[in-house]
């Protein structure tokens, strides 16, 4: 220490000059242990405010840290499409622009894309599309008449599922005097087994519930639309299990399929994608849940007599005690797509 602190002391205390007392060893001993008992009382002393950094630096560097650590969110569009546009096309797509028209898709959805295949890459480009998808670039929430992609919105109307050019042009009014090529007829399939195909069949014993469900859709004249192929069509059965869905108002209107009612459904403009529901004179299109299936029709499930202890055991509703039903087995509701929304019946 006295090393240390020699060259300060020395520093504070001027060197002998003529005529002054020289500095005997003791005086310096008691100068150097004066200076280091000084420094070790400074070194105990709390520390000036200048020691810590300004609180604005502390939070410009915890705004550093969480944006670092922020994850950025991933939005999809559509795939692209390449084919050459005509000037009919593009003037198509300008024209259904210009008219308020819009195109609700979803970037996943093949039939959106065929549908914007229809028009070429330039004319694809300047089509009204609207964005439907919640994880996709541009994102909006779609109007609740758009139960199913692609989906149009012309003149006020709404179109379920992908349209030809011709009606299009039909339907916005487009010059009558331009004319679209046909599409090409879709590649023939084989001859159907004796009585035509059969959806597929649905595993998975029926909840007392899904039956009553299912006759009461019955009952009271309800219709269920759908085609073998269709594969939300064979979602919607599997909500009833095996017993339900064979209950069900179902209706086929594929050519091939098994007992065929084609001609039923293209008679009923208002099926214009499958699958679609009938009920109580209204027509609703998409995949629908038991509940708002129950809640469509006024359908309320028998009550049974419980015995006195699970009466007061259920004293906390459950969200299913709305409509008396227990959807529990049922299967999980699924995202709808377009894959079927083509009366032709092709689908990948």
């Amino acid at each position: 220490m006295i090393a240390v602190l020699l060259p300060t002391l020395l520093t504070l205390t001027p060197p002998p000059t003529p005529g002054s007392h020289h500095y005997t060893r003791a005086a310096v001993l008691r100068s150097t242990a004066a200076a280091a008992a000084a420094a070790a009382a400074a070194a105990n002393r709390a520390p000036t405010a200048f020691a810590m950094p300004p609180v604005q630096l502390l939070q410009e560097e915890q705004q550093q840290q969480a944006t670092q650590q922020e994850v950025t969110k991933v939005l999809y569009t559509p795939p692209t499409v390449k084919s050459a546009s005509s000037k009919d096309e593009l003037a198509l797509a300008d024209h259904l622009k210009s008219t308020g028209a819009k195109f609700y898709g979803a970037y996943w959805c093949s039939f959106c894309l065929r549908q914007r295949t229809m028009f070429g890459a330039d004319a694809a480009k300047a089509l009204p599309y609207v964005e439907c998808a919640d994880d996709g670039l541009g994102s909006v929430r779609c109007p609740p008449q758009v139960t199913g992609y692609p989906a149009w919105q012309i003149g006020g109307k709404f179109y379920a599922g992908m349209r030809s050019l011709q009606d299009l042009q039909s339907i916005s009014g487009f010059d009558p005097s331009v004319t679209f090529p046909a599409p090409p007829p879709p590649p023939a399939r084989p001859p159907p087994p004796p009585g035509g195909y059969k959806p597929p069949a649905v595993a998975g014993a029926s909840t007392t519930e899904q039956l009553a469900l299912a006759k009461h859709l019955q009952s009271t004249g309800a219709k269920f639309f759908g085609a073998y192929w269709c594969k939300y069509c064979g979602l919607q059965r599997t909500l009833f299990g095996a017993e339900g869905a064979a209950a069900l108002p179902y209706v086929e209107c594929a050519s091939d399929g098994f007992e065929s009612a084609s001609g039923t459904c293209a008679a009923a403009s208002e099926v214009s994608g499958y699958p679609t529901w009938q009920i109580g004179g209204s027509f609703y299109s998409g995949y629908q849940s038991l509940e708002e299936l129950a809640r469509l029709s006024g359908f309320q499930a028998p009550t049974q007599p419980a015995p006195a202890a699970a009466v007061a055991a259920s004293a906390k509703p459950t969200a299913a005690d709305d409509l008396g039903i227990d959807f529990s087995g049922a299967a999980p509701p699924v995202r709808q797509g377009a894959d079927c929304d083509l009366k032709s019946g092709d689908c990948p």
